[in-house]
């Protein structure tokens, strides 16, 4: 046993001190608060506080012109001022004479654009708008909204009918999905999703890092002294277990910046993709540690066992190609089992143990899975890594003193026979 601890305790500090893990921990939640705060940042400084436009108005419909205003004026706290100055133009040729004006004016940054309102503008389907910065999405976006609303309210008032009436009546309807604890489903799934593209991507980096610290100590020979003080399968089980108290570690961390993220965001009012971000419950993060460790030490058993076949890094990438696709597939069932989390076919696959650490977990999150599934899961997945790991640890104690051509399937039984 204390031989299996200083095991542990070598490739967690090993790696827990290193420059890249540090590196990684602290900016990981660094990006996520950027990916939160930046948009503020931007929006703040995507352009100047007030627009200079002028409108060369050839409808002689000054109603037109003052319902773009009206449209254009601030609704948010934050949105830039529309200046907009009205100029009649009776001929084409006063239009082109002011058009190369305005243009010049433009040009040298004392105006930020101009439009026309041609004299039948309310039966056009296209308005001209000439801008210093052609490219500003968010100003092109808004301009375009108040250039549609005042026309439509200028055809509506000439039909005889109410504008405001039939803005009224015609309002567009949101439809939110709520789930039976009267809970938005679209924040809820978003993070479902985040969680368990959190469990793939370090179930596998750090899976591939139990098979390249085997194959180290095989190619550097090391191996061949731990083993003579140390049992083979100590040995493994203390790299899988030190390893994967590295990202219980990092996710350890990642919480905790999570949970001060939320609290900034939601302080900042912030709101992702158009909607807040739910809760995340104690036991949601209590299933996301017991399937990340289900997960991890499943797989890292296999990447173990490849570590311990192979003797170098060209024959590592080939052999552990059939691990890796078999846990991108549990990913991309998971990200279809979304449309129907409750489907014969999705439950069925989520108690596979290959497809748990994923599509159960996603089913937790989302609500789907009742008690006794989440059980059956569970149990099943404990069973199948036991058996993975004596698989693994009788395949391990002969691979890593093996070198030279990669044993066939045959050979690999034949090892399994040995006492």
């Amino acid at each position: 046993m204390d031989k299996l601890k200083a095991i542990i305790k070598r490739e967690y500090l090993t790696r827990v001190r290193s420059k890249g893990f540090i590196i990684g921990t602290i900016l990981s939640p660094l990006f996520m608060t950027s990916l939160i705060l930046a948009p503020v940042f931007l929006g703040r400084s995507a352009g100047p506080d007030k627009y200079q436009i002028v409108a060369l108005d050839q409808s002689g419909d000054r109603r037109l012109f003052e319902s773009l205003a009206l449209a254009l004026a601030p609704s948010k706290p934050g949105q830039p001022r529309y200046e907009l100055l009205r100029e009649e133009i009776d001929s084409q040729e006063e239009l082109e004479a002011r058009r190369q004006a305005l243009s010049e004016r433009v040009a040298d940054k004392q105006l930020d654009g101009y439009l026309i309102l041609p004299p039948d503008a309310l039966r056009q389907e296209e308005i001209k708008f000439y801008a210093k910065n052609a490219s500003s999405l968010s100003n092109r976006i808004r301009l375009e909204g108040a250039i549609k609303n005042a026309i439509q309210e200028r055809r509506i008032a000439q039909e005889g009918l109410d504008a405001e009436q039939v803005r009224h009546l015609t309002r567009g309807v949101e439809l939110t999905v709520v789930n039976e604890r009267g809970e938005s489903e679209r924040g809820r799934v978003l993070l479902a999703f985040l969680l368990v593209m959190f469990i793939y991507i370090t179930v596998l980096i750090y899976g591939v890092a139990v098979m390249r610290g085997v194959m180290e100590e095989k190619q550097s020979r090391i191996i061949e002294v731990l083993l003579a003080s140390v049992k083979p399968f100590d040995l493994m089980l203390g790299k899988v277990i030190g390893i994967g108290l590295v990202g219980l570690t990092q996710y350890l961390v990642w919480v905790v910046s999570g949970v001060a993220i939320s609290a900034l965001s939601a302080g900042a009012a912030v709101a992702v993709a158009g909607f807040d971000m739910p809760k995340v419950s104690a036991s949601l993060m209590i299933f996301f540690m017991v399937y990340y460790l289900l997960g991890y030490f499943l797989y890292a058993a296999f990447y173990a066992m490849i570590g311990a076949i192979v003797s170098n890094e060209d024959d590592g990438q080939q052999a552990q190609w059939p691990v890796s696709m078999t846990f991108a597939a549990s990913l991309v069932v998971s990200t279809l089992a979304m449309e129907n989390p409750n489907g014969v076919a999705v439950t069925i696959l989520s108690l596979i143990p290959f497809f748990g650490p994923s599509l159960m977990f996603l089913r937790i999150a989302i609500g789907a899975a009742p008690a006794w599934q989440i059980a059956a899961s569970i149990i099943i997945l404990v069973v199948t890594i036991v058996a993975v790991t004596w698989v693994a640890a009788k395949i391990y104690r002969v691979g890593v003193l093996m070198y030279g051509k990669r044993p066939t399937l045959p050979e690999l039984t034949r090892w399994l026979r040995y006492s």
